[in-house]
């Protein structure tokens, strides 16, 4: 059985919003990081979801660290793909019923990320620089694809 790593062609998340009810957003997330199918209820909670996948692949690796001069410092497993991962093809088919969005988590520098959001609808792809942009970003999608979705989950 061979092992791939992640990298930033397979790492690659897809964000897909099926419901906008007042002030909430809820979906799956498709990635060949997954096994299955992450579903989300709020933005609140996609967020807190993908941080700990990030931080359980570690990857992309996080810029700073607890340090630990004991024995029991944790170990930061490398990036790989789980076994049974979604396919490619899978996670290319996914569509949301009201947005779908691509995101690139390319760094996680001072605690927070760095990357790229596509909504694949508007055609529009935006830069971000922390956690806190992208979810407003998110947002203005959301907004912007008829829905009343907020951050204040």
């Amino acid at each position: 059985m061979t092992t791939t790593k992640i990298d930033h062609q397979n790492g690659v998340l897809r964000i897909c919003v099926d419901r906008l009810e007042g002030n909430r957003a809820g979906g799956r997330v498709f990635s060949q990081r997954l096994t299955a199918p992450m579903s989300f209820s709020d933005l609140g909670g996609l967020l807190l979801q993908l941080e700990a996948l990030l931080e359980r692949q570690n990857f992309p690796q996080a810029f700073q660290r607890m340090r630990s001069f004991t024995s029991e410092a944790p170990e930061y497993p490398a990036g790989l793909l789980p076994t049974g991962a979604m396919s490619a093809e899978t996670v290319a088919e996914a569509k949301g019923e009201k947005a779908t969005f691509v995101l690139r988590i390319l760094t996680r520098q001072n605690a927070t990320w760095q990357g790229v959001l596509e909504w694949l609808e508007g055609e529009q792809r935006n830069n971000f620089s922390s956690d806190l942009e992208f979810l407003k970003l998110l947002e203005q999608d959301l907004r912007q694809s008829g829905g009343e979705a907020s951050q204040n989950n």
